[in-house]
């Protein structure tokens, strides 16, 4: 059992102070290298250019059109961190590396924006005259709490007078490496604005003693064996 804040805005935005996690998306962790070729940014022509951030910016707009081509799905996929050589206000970058980070809780649907991603990094590296490298960095798929411990957590709730929401969770958590080894359950608490791991992350000591009242409610009902979904 776990108990986090959500670190996003889900149940703050709905006004709900705790949350049930479905479960925890995998990632896949990308490093992307563009390479191309530097000249002097006054003297070579705009149509002539071998222009490595041109290439890395079409690809992140791509990244986050096939990340939301679908509403409503909780896929997200991030540039986090970008790096130019030579990094010079005069010298059409010759290099880019950059990270991505495409998550989801359907791994089915991950990987075929995966493979979306990658035809559109060769049409645009082809349209740039750029090669590339792409480094795997992580991949982990999905993993879902188990249904059982769920059950346990929404009758609890319901017996607080909770209308909690069943949501997944994008970041990772210690109970991700643990659902390799047994079930698990998680519990999230409301955030303000969703904000983590940052000086402005708040989540209230009202907020905080509900999620761990259903936590030790949960964890009594496990440990009794009377509930009927116990296994």
């Amino acid at each position: 059992m776990e108990l986090h804040i959500e670190q996003g805005p889900v149940l703050d935005i709905g006004h709900k102070p705790v949350g049930v996690v479905t479960g925890i998306s995998g990632p896949l962790w990308l490093t992307v290298k563009l390479k191309g070729m530097a000249g002097h940014a006054g003297s070579v022509p705009m149509h002539l250019r071998e222009d490595a951030l041109l290439g890395a910016a079409e690809i992140v707009i791509a990244l986050n059109e096939i990340a939301t081509q679908e509403p409503g799905t909780p896929t997200v996929g991030t540039v986090g961190t970008l790096n130019i050589f030579p990094a010079s206000r005069n010298i059409i970058p010759e290099e880019v590396s950059f990270t991505i980070d495409l998550r989801d809780i359907d791994l089915e649907r991950r990987n075929r924006y995966e493979k979306q991603l990658m035809d559109r990094i060769k049409t645009i590296t082809q349209k740039h005259q750029l090669t590339f490298e792409i480094t795997e960095d992580t991949n982990s798929e999905p993993r879902f709490c188990a249904e059982w411990i769920k059950s346990i957590i929404r009758d609890e709730c319901e017996n607080m007078k909770l209308a909690a929401p069943e949501l997944m969770s994008g970041p990772f958590h210690d109970a991700l490496a643990l659902s390799y080894a047994c079930d698990y359950g998680m519990i999230f608490v409301r955030c303000k604005d969703g904000i983590s791991h940052n000086p402005l992350e708040h989540a209230s000591y009202e907020d905080l003693a509900l999620g761990t009242e259903v936590m030790y409610r949960t964890v009594l009902i496990i440990l009794s064996g009377i509930h009927p979904d116990i296994i």
